[in-house]
């Protein structure tokens, strides 16, 4: 068979042209339309051209070609049986070429346009926006968190002279699902018009300019997870490099330019003096693992503690934690003395500048003095409860005391069901409790020796935490109850690593929970049971029963938007929620010497403060399993309390 070269050589030349676009297929598309009203036109003329005036010329025919190509309103007004032909297959070949061709090529082209917009591919023009780098699972929650935090964004934006909050999100490759996922999720705070999305890496300038990074005010980068396919130490080091690129781009792209504030989450937080030098700019680094395992080992040591932390750590919950700049007339004031010109708020400490950044203070001594450029910490429903005009004066509380004398801790058994990368850090906090002693034994599936090998590596010698590994199912009844769970002081339930999701992983919790309820004991003694989920959802599953847990990634979503909106308070986290000098628990009314009675909330606020400790709430044991768990922060000073014996004070103590 003999191939044509020639035929073959135009076949290759118009199938080039109509994969080059849709402009090369739109001229694909004109030179048919002039190749047929020529052919056609050429055709009338030498048919009726000295019969009809309207094509004696070839040029006048072309036209009247090209008429009828265009509109077949003109079919009608030909005359001859010749012309009539030609006029006819002209119509035909119109519909072809005009509403078949054409209107393809323009629709093709509209619907490429529209992919490639969904795609994000195309930079944006933002000034003062919030850039979330990446997709874990937990990015819709982050981002409702930014879109709730109304009153915080509003006061964030006014700092930076910006009107609205414009959040742009840059992830690995945009599809439509990561729209869908978020309107879904955030149902009537879903924006299209203030939340951006982008295609890109981090790794890469031109992606990093799609985001107008260099006019952001803040970059969020958050822990990778399950999601990701990426360990914990994976993600750690993905985000530090994240950094060392993000920092490499803006002296290659600004030189001279202030970096924009980049908050960024590790799981290690050993890696955190890494992180810092990693960025040329201001940075803040949250150590999601440190801060959990502190409030898990708080839960194991203070019975319902975590009703405290999702009051203070979650939004629309109550009240919460702010930070304001001190009024520069109060310089050289005692501390102290504003606590009761704000009868709405309950003041904790003070944030002050220094060489390594930041330096919190919390519940510092009484002859603290206000300096310049220190920032009032405080708890409070509403930000604006931190705002006075009143002359500070010394407060009218009894003289100061000595400290309660510290509890005194009896050995622990816990029993650790699941595997999760917290658990060296959390055997780690338990060790640093200098007054206890802990007996832990974790069951999980993973093998035993490669967790052996991983608490080897966090490199902490286990003085007085003593530690057993053991390989078991825990969601199998028979398996549970050859583990004694009721000879333990606490059974803690993680969310398990060995899972495959966190769906799974609050599966398996949600199960050993309800394993758990059915094999101890209906009366007398029996462990606290505590809790780690992944999913809010799922905590209507378990509220109803006598057990405590922790949604630890709500948790950490809050305290990164709350360090992007203001850094400051990642020095207040850190002091409170890491192994700090300084932390949130219950002490005995006793201890402060009061005894039964009534007593009003400005009473027990001043005998707390005479011996050195921050009242902040009231712990009705009788109204556990009431809507607020018995937990009342930050109440009304002048509301009055019938204290029992059982009842305790919620304190921030050293």
């Amino acid at each position: 068979m003999v191939v044509n070269p020639l035929r073959n050589r135009l076949q290759f030349i118009v199938e080039s042209m109509l994969l080059s676009g849709t402009l090369a297929r739109l001229a694909v598309a004109a030179g048919l339309i002039a190749l047929v009203a020529v052919s056609m036109g050429l055709a009338a003329y030498f048919v009726a051209g000295r019969a009809d005036a309207s094509v004696s010329h070839p040029v006048d025919a072309i036209w009247w070609a090209f008429l009828r190509l265009s509109d077949p309103g003109y079919l009608g007004d030909d005359e001859g049986v010749g012309l009539r032909i030609v006029s006819t297959l002209v119509t035909l070949a119109g519909y072809v070429l005009f509403l078949g061709v054409l209107v393809a090529v323009l629709t093709q082209g509209l619907n490429e346009l529209i992919r490639r917009l969904e795609r994000g591919l195309t930079p944006i023009s933002a000034r003062n926006h919030v850039i979330l780098l990446g997709w874990p699972n937990r990015l819709p929650g982050i981002v409702r968190n930014l879109l709730i935090s109304e009153q915080r964004v509003i006061r964030f934006l006014r700092r930076l002279g910006a009107k609205r909050l414009r959040l742009v999100l840059l992830v690995d490759e945009v599809s439509p699902k990561h729209s869908a996922e978020l309107r879904a999720y955030l149902g009537r705070d879903w924006s299209a018009g203030d939340i951006i999305l982008r295609s890109g890496s981090p790794l890469r300038l031109d992606h990093l300019q799609r985001v107008d990074y260099l006019r952001a005010a803040s970059i969020v980068v958050p822990a990778g997870d399950r999601s990701t396919g990426q360990s914990a130490s994976q993600s750690d080091n993905a985000a530090i490099k994240t950094l060392l690129a993000i920092s490499h781009s803006m002296r290659l792209a600004a030189p001279r330019r202030t970096p924009p504030l980049l908050v960024a989450e590790l799981y290690d937080a050993r890696k955190i003096p890494v992180a810092l030098h990693s960025y040329g700019g201001p940075i803040e680094v949250v150590a999601g693992d440190e801060v959990v395992s502190r409030m898990v080992a708080q839960m194991v040591r203070h019975p319902h503690i975590s009703r405290v932390f999702r009051e203070l750590l979650t939004p629309c919950s109550g009240n919460e934690i702010f930070a304001r700049d001190c009024p520069a007339h109060l310089a050289g004031t005692p501390f102290w003395a504003l606590a009761e010109c704000w009868p709405k708020a309950i003041l904790i400490g003070i944030t002050r500048p220094a060489e390594a950044g930041i330096r919190p203070l919390l519940d510092p001594p009484a002859d603290t003095l206000l300096q310049a450029g220190d920032k009032v910490v405080y708890v409070a429903r509403d930000w604006e409860d931190g705002a006075t005009e009143v002359r500070p004066a010394p407060p009218t509380w009894p003289a100061p005391g000595s400290r309660p004398t510290p509890r005194t801790y009896t050995g622990r058994r816990v029993l650790v069901l699941g595997w999760s990368r917290r658990v060296p850090a959390l055997l780690a906090e338990f060790e640093s409790y200098t007054q206890q002693e802990f007996e832990v034994i974790v069951a999980s599936r993973m093998d035993r020796a490669e967790r052996e090998r991983e608490i080897a590596d966090y490199g902490l010698p286990l003085v007085r935490v003593k530690v057993l590994q053991v390989e078991s199912d825990y969601t199998v009844p028979e398996r549970l109850i050859a583990l004694n769970p009721a000879d333990f002081d606490t059974v803690l339930v993680l969310a398990s690593d060995v899972a495959d999701s966190d769906e799974e992983a609050d599966a398996r919790t949600i199960v050993a929970h309800a394993v758990l309820r059915d094999i101890l004991p209906r009366e007398g003694p029996r462990p606290r049971v505590l809790l780690e989920l992944l999913d809010e959802l799922n905590a209507a599953l378990v509220a109803a029963d006598e057990c405590e847990y922790l949604l630890s990634p709500h948790i950490l979503n809050h305290i990164l938007v709350q360090v992007a909106l203001r850094r400051e308070l990642n020095a207040v986290f850190q002091e409170l929620f890491n192994s700090g000098e300084t932390e949130i628990g219950f002490r005995d009314p006793a201890a402060y010497g009061l005894s039964g009675g009534i007593r009003s909330f400005a009473e027990l606020q001043a005998s707390a403060r005479s011996f050195g400790d921050v009242a902040l709430g009231v712990f009705k044991v009788d109204e556990i399993n009431s809507v607020r768990g018995g937990i009342h922060i930050n109440p009304p000073r002048d509301s009055q309390w019938p204290l029992t014996a059982n009842d305790r004070l919620v304190v921030l103590s050293r």
